[in-house]
């Protein structure tokens, strides 16, 4: 009886029939597709889509330069956009630039460069002023290519303020924050306020009155008024009364904070009349200096000079002077009085004058004295010290060299060997 054995699921099947595995039996046959050729109809897609994508990259990247001629008949600057083709087109040159637009400059036949921001940027005092530099510096960078004044820039410049003042009014809070033309009472500062009470209310911004930016007055203290030569009139009560800034006081060596602080407008004050001097006195403050912030300050009959030493001039020679404060200076966590020259009486300025000039031609005899007093003596010690050197080195060959005191003493040793060998011929 024979078996048969097939060459699938026997195991004895010789190895030579066997298959053998490889890795190429595990790999996925790769699929070859043949390259599809486009119809015409899909060209066409392909080439607008194309288009339709470069149109997007422009209109992204914007355009930023354009053209304004001057037109005589109408005397005003006109937007020219030589790519459309049109004229008198701000809204669409400031539509079609890269935003947000921050700056935007004209640069003239003559080199010379304007701002024309205002004209084209309709969110101008909301929004585009708040993305520029400090305004001083950008017009101190300027100044060097600010065209020649001429009746033509002046009428643009009232052109350009006119049209902001033709602007509609913000409609959110947050736009009227240090808004240039118009102001609501919850954006004022510690020190601002608005005046008169009574005031043209322009318009609402939820159920909030609008107030011109012209109304609003900033307020000072009784202090900073005296400073600017100015004193509250009689009977005039404070427009506002804030917290005034933390203080410290000597006595209980403490911070004093919250205290109330009286300030007032520029309604309320009135010109400074400084006190006239008598009998030779000086008129002084509580603090025995006269307060010379401005030069109309200065008391009646009195003279400012800036001398430096004059008080003590003045003290020898029993003068009345007292120091001038012309400010303060903050340094050291602290306000410290800034002086500047002494008052003296107009009587006696003339003689204190001459004394300070014989007390500086003294000072500079004196200097003079000192320094030669100082050569001499350095002379003199320098002298002194040559003399005493000479005096050691006769006495005790002092300053000489190693090599002359070796052959001194060489000399000396065969002096004394000679008169050795002579006395010793002498005794035979």
């Amino acid at each position: 009886m024979s078996k048969s054995y097939s060459d699938s699921d026997s195991d004895y099947v010789p190895q030579s029939a066997r298959k053998v595995p490889t890795e190429n039996d595990f790999k996925e046959k790769s699929v070859t597709v043949k390259r599809r050729i486009p119809m015409k109809k899909d060209l066409i897609e392909i080439e607008k889509n194309k288009q339709a994508k470069k149109e997007e990259e422009r209109k992204k990247k914007g355009i930023n330069v354009w053209i304004e001629v001057f037109a005589e008949a109408e005397e005003k600057w006109i937007s020219v956009d030589v790519v459309k083709g049109q004229v008198h087109c701000i809204k669409e040159i400031y539509s079609r630039a890269t935003h947000p637009i921050s700056y935007i400059l004209s640069w003239d036949n003559d080199n010379s460069i304007k701002d024309l921001t205002k004209r084209y940027c309709p969110n101008w005092n909301t929004i585009t002023r708040k993305l520029r530099v400090d305004d001083k510096w950008w017009i101190k960078t300027l100044l060097p290519y600010k065209p020649p004044t001429s009746a033509r820039d002046k009428e643009e410049d009232e052109d350009l303020a006119r049209q902001q003042l033709e602007q509609p009014l913000p409609t959110t809070i947050s736009e009227f924050k240090s808004h240039p033309l118009y102001v609501i009472k919850r954006h004022l500062l510690k020190f601002e306020a608005i005046y008169p009470p009574d005031a043209l209310i322009l318009g609402f911004v939820r159920n909030e009155p609008i107030y011109s930016r012209d109304c609003v007055h900033v307020l000072h203290s009784r202090d900073i008024w005296l400073k600017h030569a100015k004193v509250v009139k009689p009977g005039e009560k404070p427009y506002k009364i804030v917290k005034a800034r933390p203080k410290y006081d000597k006595l209980s060596n403490s911070v004093i904070t919250d205290q109330p602080l009286e300030i007032f407008g520029k309604w309320q004050v009135e010109d400074y009349v400084p006190p006239t001097a008598e009998n030779g006195v000086v008129p002084r403050n509580a603090y025995g200096n006269v307060e010379l912030f401005k030069p109309s300050m200065l008391p009646k009959g009195t003279v400012h000079l800036q001398l430096p030493g004059l008080n003590k001039i003045a003290r020898k020679m029993n003068i009345d002077c007292a120091s001038a404060i012309v400010g303060f200076d903050f340094h050291g966590g602290w306000s410290h009085p800034t002086y500047d020259g002494f008052v003296v009486c107009e009587e006696f300025s003339e003689q204190l004058i001459a004394a300070w000039y014989q007390e500086q031609e003294e000072s500079e005899k004196k200097a003079q004295e000192k320094i030669e007093k100082r050569v001499y003596d350095n002379w003199r010690r320098l002298i002194r010290g040559l003399l005493i050197r000479e005096r050691l080195k006769a006495k005790y060959d002092f300053g000489e060299s190693s090599t002359a005191s070796k052959s001194k003493k060489s000399k000396k040793g065969l002096t004394i060997k000679k008169r050795k060998v002579h006395s010793d011929t002498d005794s035979d």
